[in-house]
């Protein structure tokens, strides 16, 4: 029963993003592409992440990975990056920023996409369907 429920809101989330969304499980956790960078690299929501409104995308850096830690204020439509956090091919923290920027949408961007899930999520864990 359980399995059907989040099948079904996974569905409807990927559904819900207006454009192609590749959902990939890793190590029981659930990532969705939200876009690419200039060259082509994927760049994902990790939905392990999501707390309320705050979350958290990655995306290749180098031969590593960065992480952004982001806050979503949906009804304001604004998002705040709240941490970047580099790692080395080994896993090993090489930068963590904690400056908060706040980042200008723009319609189709990874940010906009990957909030655009969250506040949707946000909304019905919240009995606020449209």
């Amino acid at each position: 029963m359980f399995l059907k429920r989040f099948s079904g809101v996974v569905a409807t989330i990927i559904l819900s993003c207006g454009s192609t969304a590749i959902a990939q499980t890793t190590n029981n956790n659930l990532y969705i592409q939200v876009g690419s960078d200039s060259n082509g690299e994927p760049i994902i929501l990790d939905l392990a992440s999501i707390k309320g409104t705050e979350y958290i995308i990655l995306q290749k850096h180098d031969d590593g990975m960065a992480q952004t830690n982001l806050r979503a204020s949906c009804g304001q439509h604004r998002l705040v990056s709240t941490r970047l956090s580099i790692y080395n091919s080994t896993g090993k923290l090489t930068r963590d920023d904690k400056t908060k920027r706040e980042i200008s949408l723009k319609l189709g961007t990874p940010e906009a996409n990957s909030m655009e899930i969250v506040c949707r999520g946000a909304e019905v864990r919240g009995g606020k369907r449209r």
